[in-house]
């Protein structure tokens, strides 16, 4: 009967250790907690991240918006993409069993529109856990030498109906000027003209009464 006890025991502590042995516990591994800044990534946008081996590596993915990504893992790598616009929260955690690896984690940046970046992390540790938000954007268009063409086009004949109008502005005004000079030229000939009759006539009548004078002196001395 004792016997079959210490059988139960060493039973149940060979299985004890076999489980523990299939699911590592790592509460008492010491783990380096990276926190990177905030990145923000033209869309697409794509995220690469190489490390020494191991089999335990999980990313995980919040975003503020129901948009489409694509995480997936390797035991040298992990690639994170997004083409939607949105703000991701990526964590990604990678473990070794019973050992501290000192290694220089590679994180590359890739983006539309701008040459990729890239950071290098030293550590030593058994487990690191890297924290990072993304902020991925609209890439800006820059446009093209026909946009460009037709934008200067527009700007051209707007500017040469512009000029169009100010000059048919101008002549009306030189029109209805040469006008009134005109009206004003014609009006004071006229003035003149009858300035010189009136003149012309009272010279008339004051040769004509000089004229009744004289015979009227003259039949005065004879009388």
């Amino acid at each position: 009967m004792k016997r079959s006890k210490n059988i139960e025991v060493v039973a149940s502590i060979l299985l004890l250790l076999s489980l523990l042995s299939a699911y590592p516990v790592y509460a008492a591994v010491e783990v380096t907690n990276v926190r990177l800044p905030s990145y923000e990534l033209y869309e697409p946008a794509k995220v690469v991240i190489s490390f020494a081996y191991t089999k335990n590596v999980t990313i995980q993915v919040s975003t503020l918006k129901t948009s489409l990504y694509k995480a997936t893992t390797s035991p040298v790598q992990v690639e994170f993409e997004a083409g939607d616009i949105d703000l991701y929260s990526v964590s990604i955690k990678i473990f070794y069993e019973n050992i501290t690896v000192r290694q220089t984690i590679q994180i590359g940046f890739f983006e539309g529109g701008r040459p990729a970046k890239g950071i290098e992390l030293d550590v030593a540790s058994q487990g690191i856990i890297l924290d990072m938000k993304l902020s991925v954007v609209q890439q800006p268009r820059f446009p093209t030498a026909e946009e460009i063409g037709e934008v200067m086009w527009r700007q051209w004949h707007s500017e040469l109906a512009t000029f169009e109008r100010r000059q048919q502005d101008l002549v009306n005004k030189i029109s209805d000027t040469v006008t009134t000079v005109g009206s004003l030229a014609a009006i004071a000939f006229a003035l003149s003209v009858a300035l010189i009759l009136t003149v012309f006539h009272m010279h008339r009548k004051v040769a004509e009464l000089s004229v009744w004078g004289i015979r009227h002196e003259e039949e005065h001395r004879k009388s």
